[in-house]
């Protein structure tokens, strides 16, 4: 099929050159989309078609690697190996001037309702206000903190789904037995007696249902708490916070003096706002413009700090999109995604694929980026790495990323979306990026590209839609909490995912597996990044060793492994290994050999002048 001929050469060439040229245009149409919905359909058919011949490229390529370790027509291989691309709040800096008060109101309220056995108490206002800042910042206080003795936070969100609550606050509070699954009466006991004689603080993040019925079913859960336990409830709609207490916090937009501080603070960061006058004018302007909404006037000052033209500003103060009608998305920050260059917002759209107030590690996202090729080199000597690290910290300046305020050294580098950008992430993805319990119909399975689901019991069931997305790029479980570990039923491994063969990201991260089919990777052969981390897994099959493309391989924590397959050499591709918490593995045989290996995690070197270097 392939030969070393000129005119092979030039053909690639030429399709990469449309592919670019392509990619030009859908940046354009994206700026009109928002406004015009025929030119939203012509964008999804045209990004398809794109599709569609990256993954020929992508064939090309592999056929070309596969020459390449064979020892063969080495100059094509070269020539046509490179990717095509494809298509929290940090309370530090949210206390958005003036919710101090609130939060002395809101730490006083609680502690007047010691007499009472249980109370809610609900934090109300519209979106972007700083409703779940304020819900952090009592959680997380000092005070509160040595006040109770167990503390859970839920996110509800829409649609509301009692059985979901209730395993994620047992996941919080104690621990989820799988055994359980749906049967929620056995959850709900499991979780009266965890909570039972105890003082705890549990936060209901984005409440939306306000069906009086099933509050009162979800309420008896806590009835055996002990005296001065409390609830705290976020949401929008004052019908919910009437619903569910009789006292209520209300979130009040900022002034237009103190909008005007905060917008000025950020906004003026890099440069002294008394040597641009006439930035200062245009800016209080657009700051009014955000209705005294903190994460509209974050964002959009966040968007401004490196634009130092006036024509600039102005640019944003005169755009069409602050005459929308009302939607979800504040025009603030539908200008910020409108003012990222094409290849940040491919970037953003794609943390489409998690769920609402999910903490997703910087690294796992660069390294999920890199493998679905939305990151090229910005410096001829700079790694890819760096570069995708330049790529987040250019989204996390304009405030669409914000850092867990628990980061540290044990757990480093995590990173929320307000629930507004994550619903931002999902519009601008136009379906590419979603969550599989959120999206059952045909249609969006069949167009998507990226998906996240939760992990559980009954996960077979549960992918089995999955035959109708078969140009799927990216599949990513979810453990929302980050501690648990599941079985994966063999009819996955051998039904389910074989059939996914657009696969370039991979994660069976958590899963109890021991062995996996050789046939899997001979199907998934353009994976670029697979994550086996903390599974059971005691030998990789040899058939990984024709993951020609593979790039980036996660063996963290897999405590069983002692060996890699003997051609592991063949991963010509492999930059970045993570071998963290993998005592028996021994691969000071295969180092010297990877010679694309860059990053190399968890590996202990010891010199011995009698057998040289071990790991």
């Amino acid at each position: 099929m392939f030969r070393r001929h000129k005119h092979d050469l030039c053909l690639l060439k030429k399709l990469r050159t449309i592919l670019l040229g392509l990619q030009a245009v859908i940046s354009d149409a994206q700026y009109k989309q928002a406004s015009n919905p025929y030119v939203r359909h012509w964008l999804n058919e045209l990004q398809d078609a794109v599709e569609s011949a990256e993954n020929i490229m992508e064939d090309v390529n592999y056929e070309a690697l596969r020459l390449k370790v064979e020892g063969q027509h080495q100059n094509l291989a070269e020539t046509s190996n490179r990717q095509v691309s494809d298509l929290g709040l940090s309370l530090s800096d949210d206390f958005f001037l003036n919710i101090k008060e609130k939060l002395e109101e809101t730490i006083e309220t609680l502690e007047d309702a010691n007499g009472k056995n249980i109370t809610v108490l609900p934090i109300v206002g519209m979106a972007g206000i700083g409703k779940t800042t304020l819900a952090k910042a009592v959680y997380n206080d000092e005070k509160v903190r040595d006040h109770f003795g167990l503390k859970a936070w839920i996110c509800v969100s829409e649609p509301y789904d009692v059985v979901k609550i209730t395993k994620e606050l047992l996941q919080e509070i104690s621990s989820f037995d799988s055994m359980f699954n749906n049967n929620l009466n056995k959850l709900q006991i499991r979780v009266k007696e965890s909570l039972k004689g105890k003082r705890f603080l549990i936060v209901l993040d984005d409440v939306w249902n306000d069906n009086y019925s099933e509050w009162d079913e979800l309420r008896s859960l806590f009835v055996q708490g002990d005296i001065g336990s409390e609830i705290i409830v976020t949401t929008r709609k004052e019908s919910v916070a009437l619903t569910m207490g009789n006292k209520q916090i209300s979130m009040d937009i900022l002034s237009s003096e103190v909008s005007w501080s905060l917008f000025e603070r950020h906004a003026f960061e890099n440069m002294n706002p008394k040597k641009h006058l006439e930035l200062q004018e245009i800016g209080k302007q657009i700051a009014a413009k955000c209705k005294g909404l903190p994460l509209a006037l974050k964002t959009l000052a966040g968007m401004l700090r490196t634009k130092s033209e006036v024509e600039g500003w102005k640019r944003v103060l005169r755009r069409e999109i602050w005459e929308l009608p009302d939607n979800d998305i504040l025009p603030a920050l539908m200008l910020s995604y409108n003012d990222l260059p094409l290849h940040l917002k491919r970037c953003f759209s794609y943390c489409a694929i998690f769920p609402k107030d999910y903490p997703f590690c910087k690294e796992q996202v660069i390294q999920l980026w890199i493998a679905n090729g939305l990151v090229q080199r910005l410096q001829k000597y700079e790694t890819i790495e760096e570069s995708g690290n330049q790529y987040f910290f250019e989204l996390r300046s304009r405030s669409l990323f914000e850092m867990v305020p628990d980061s540290s050294k044990r757990n480093p580098e995590k990173f929320l979306m307000h629930d507004l950008v994550n619903d931002l992430a999902q519009i601008a993805s136009s379906n590419l990026c979603i969550r599989l319990e959120e999206n059952q119909d045909s249609h969006i399975l069949e167009r998507s590209r990226h998906m996240s689901y939760s992990m559980g019991f009954g996960d077979f069931e549960k992918l089995k839609p999955l035959n109708k997305s078969e140009q799927l790029r990216t599949l990513l479980p979810i453990d929302s909490k980050l501690y648990s570990s599941f079985f994966l039923s063999e009819r996955v491994l051998h039904n389910v995912l074989p059939r996914l063969a657009s696969l370039r990201a991979l994660s069976l991260s958590h899963y109890q597996i021991k062995e996996l089919p050789y046939v899997l990777f001979i199907k998934l052969k353009l994976l670029r990044y697979l994550d086996l981390s903390w599974t059971k897994i005691k030998e990789l099959p040899d058939s990984i060793c024709v993951l020609y493309n593979l790039e980036t391989l996660f063996l963290s924590y897999c405590c069983d492994l002692k060996e890699l397959p003997l051609q592991t050499e063949n991963l010509i591709n492999l930059r970045y290994l993570d071998i963290s918490g993998t005592s028996l593995l021994n691969i000071s045989l295969h180092l010297s050999k990877l010679k694309s290996l860059h990053v190399l995690l968890g590996a202990k070197f010891l010199l011995s002048s009698s057998s040289g270097l071990r790991i």
